[in-house]
């Protein structure tokens, strides 16, 4: 049971001077009703000095209240200023502090973490929060800590090793970063179900800053779905293997589970979602169908190559053959990038994008069959190449084209690549940043 009085939200400075304000006003009014009683009594000519300072006082004390009331709330009393007027993130933004991200390993032994803690108060760090990861010798702590400004990296290993840590690593982190990990792991989950995530940037977004790249074979000493000293290897969605590594800071055996979980997560998303399938028309009027193509389409994708004359595939591999079943693999392989394709109202396929990522860097390239040549497939293929590029957040798309390859020169630039060197002799390069755009 509770007993209210007032606004609870209301500073407690503000009911203070209201309080007060009130007490002064009561007894304003005493002192002028006394003398207002006794000049009565007295009669209205009375000069009695003492019942008109009785009335003065009371009219002062009235207008002084009246005064106080008027000051704007806050003014003169920081403890009255409105909290929420201040962002819940205010004072993460604020330019005298930063947020930084620190790793490292620890003995299991009892005030091992409080001497971190207080390395960290030594700074004037104020840890937001706190992940332990178990390890068979001790225990790895993953700490977001808000610091001034001026402390450094250095600064803070420094701080953390003296302490007792090894092992110890600092980058600087965002505001975002302060999200626990069931969240961030669900909002993870929910972009790959619903496409808008793949399964590079989920592990990102699991683990932290990581290398990822897909191989043919597992990890020779990781092995496929195992660990190693600073690897993991995973199952790739669609073919292959993923290789994780990490400088600096070895993967403890959480880390590993919930990197196994999205990957295996990714896999079962291919296997039941359908892929989505888009409707293109030609400049003809011709209704097509646009769909990501993986390792399960390399008959229908070698069916297409056969039916290319070698003038066109000469233009696109710089070879008159078709590639082989293993070069074919890797452009059918979702954990490299991604390829689309065009198919046509009896099911054929008339074109094949390719989009080969490599770092923050994709390698946009395209061949359509000669029969569906000049209908604007083209240059539609490489407008969704360079929004999916895009979306998955890469920097920059390219491209290398023959010199005398004008189709698909006027291609690239509706796309908007520009024009950017000669590499080789008779070959141009091609380069759009995306950063802009996001």
């Amino acid at each position: 049971m509770t007993a209210g009085g007032g606004n609870a939200a209301e500073p407690t400075g503000v009911r203070g001077r209201a309080t007060w304000t009130r007490e002064m006003v009561e007894l304003a009014a005493l002192c002028a009703v006394a003398g207002i009683v006794h000049l009565i009594g007295a009669g209205p000519r009375s000069a009695d000095p003492a019942a008109w300072a009785l009335v003065a006082f009371g009219a002062l004390l009235v207008a002084g209240a009246a005064v106080r009331s008027t000051r704007p709330r806050g003014a003169g009393h920081p403890a009255a200023e409105p909290v929420a007027e201040r962002g819940p993130d205010a004072e993460l933004v604020s330019g005298g502090r930063a947020l930084w991200r620190l790793r490292a390993s620890v003995s299991d032994s009892p005030g091992r973490l409080a001497d971190v803690a207080s390395g960290l108060a030594g700074l004037g760090g104020d840890i937001r929060t706190l992940h332990v990861h178990p390890v068979a010798d001790g225990a790895v702590d993953d700490v977001l800590v808000h610091v001034p400004a001026t402390v450094g990296e250095a600064d803070l290993v420094r701080a953390v090793a003296a302490a007792g840590g090894r092992d110890v690593t600092a980058r600087r982190a965002e505001v975002r970063e302060l999200d626990d990990v069931p969240t961030r792991t669900l909002n993870l989950a929910a972009n790959l179900v619903d496409g808008r995530g793949d399964v590079e940037r989920a592990l990102r977004g699991t683990l932290g800053e990581i290398e990822v790249r897909w191989q043919e074979e597992p990890h020779p000493e990781a092995g496929l779905d195992g660990v190693a000293d600073g690897v993991i290897c995973l199952a790739a969605p669609g073919g292959g293997a993923l290789v994780l590594e990490r400088t600096g800071a070895a993967f403890t055996p959480a880390e590993f589970a919930r990197a196994r979980a999205m990957a295996g997560l990714a896999a079962a998303c291919r296997r039941r979602l359908r892929p989505e399938v888009r409707e293109l028309t030609s400049n003809d009027g011709a209704r097509l169908t646009v769909r990501a193509a993986d390792r399960e389409d390399l008959d229908l994708v070698t069916e297409f190559h056969a039916r290319c004359s070698s003038a066109a595939r000469y233009r696109r591999y710089c070879g008159a053959s078709p590639p082989d079943g293993e070069h074919m693999l890797r452009l059918l392989t979702p954990a490299l990038g991604g390829s689309l394709l065009v198919q046509g109202p009896d099911g054929a396929v008339v074109a094949v994008g390719n989009l080969v990522r490599e770092g923050r860097v994709a390698e946009v390239a395209l061949l359509v069959r000669d029969d569906w040549q000049r209908r604007g497939i083209g240059t539609r293929l490489a407008a969704e190449l360079v929004e999916q590029a895009r979306a998955a957040g890469l920097d920059t798309v390219q491209a290398h084209t023959h010199v005398d390859d004008t189709a698909i020169a006027r291609t690239l630039r509706a796309a908007g690549l520009k024009l950017v060197g000669v590499p080789e002799p008779g070959e141009w390069s091609w380069s759009r940043s995306l950063t802009g755009a996001r």
